[in-house]
């Protein structure tokens, strides 16, 4: 297993590090994709066109890693929003995690989850949050 993580790391011509940031921005920015196609099958005036842009600005990537940097920029709103929905659940689940009843639980899901709805609310096509 060792050998093949250098050998692959050597391919990709990356350290760990930075095969890591890689391989984790990626995974975000999919996992906003699928989210956005999710939010616009249930509300299709929302992400219209989040997934296929986020995909084909993958693709974009992919074709040369080195734009990381650009490529990061370009997706921060989709970035932004599953930092936003994960931190979220993580802060829903506490009062389940310490046996809080069940009207706390909905109560602190229900608050925690308005966060990344208002920001899908103000940015509904996740386009980039950073300016140039």
């Amino acid at each position: 297993m060792w050998q093949r993580s250098k050998d692959h790391l050597e391919t990709a011509g990356e350290t760990y590090f930075e095969h890591m940031r890689f391989a984790l921005v990626v995974g975000f920015v999919t996992a906003g994709a699928a989210l956005a196609c999710i939010i616009h099958a249930i509300v299709p005036a929302l992400c219209e066109r989040t997934c296929s842009r986020t995909l084909g600005q993958l693709s974009w990537l992919f074709a040369d890693r080195r734009r990381l940097r650009e490529f990061e920029r370009q997706a921060s709103g989709v970035f932004t929003f599953v930092a936003l929905i994960l931190l979220c659940a993580a802060t829903a689940s506490v009062p389940a995690a310490i046996g809080g009843g069940n009207g706390l639980v909905v109560t602190m899901a229900l608050l925690a989850f308005a966060i990344p709805f208002t920001f899908l609310s103000t940015n509904p096509e996740l386009e980039s949050v950073e300016t140039d």
